[in-house]
């Protein structure tokens, strides 16, 4: 009998936490847009360091008190994650934290077939 490879759990990764505090600054953009970028590019850092990028991102979780501003994402959004088209879920929280924080991300990431050995 033929072992179906295509059936084995493939390796997820997941980044929580990922907000849009500058680490040079240590503040917060005033702007969703800002914070989005921010969030996404420190998410891109640490899957590329895990050999991961955009394209193994399998789902994508935005948790936002509010949504005005939300609609400028989606070319930043495009040009990231077109390609692969990652389930998306947007959440609202009543609130974070600390204050100036509008946004918080978690992205989920799996190798692509073949890759876990790599």
């Amino acid at each position: 009998m033929e072992e179906n490879t295509s059936l084995r759990p493939q390796s997820e990764l997941h980044l929580r936490h990922l907000t849009g505090i500058n680490a040079q600054t240590g503040g917060f953009s005033p702007e969703l847009f800002g914070q989005i970028r921010q969030a996404l590019m420190t998410g891109m850092d640490q899957l590329a360091s895990q050999g991961m990028g955009a394209e193994n991102v399998t789902r994508i979780i935005f948790m936002l008190h509010d949504t005005a501003g939300f609609a400028a994402c989606f070319p930043l959004l495009n040009d990231l994650f077109a390609r692969t088209c990652p389930a998306t879920t947007l959440r609202l929280v009543k609130g974070f934290e600390q204050p100036g924080q509008l946004a918080e991300i978690e992205l989920l990431a799996t190798t692509g077939p073949g890759e876990e050995d790599a």
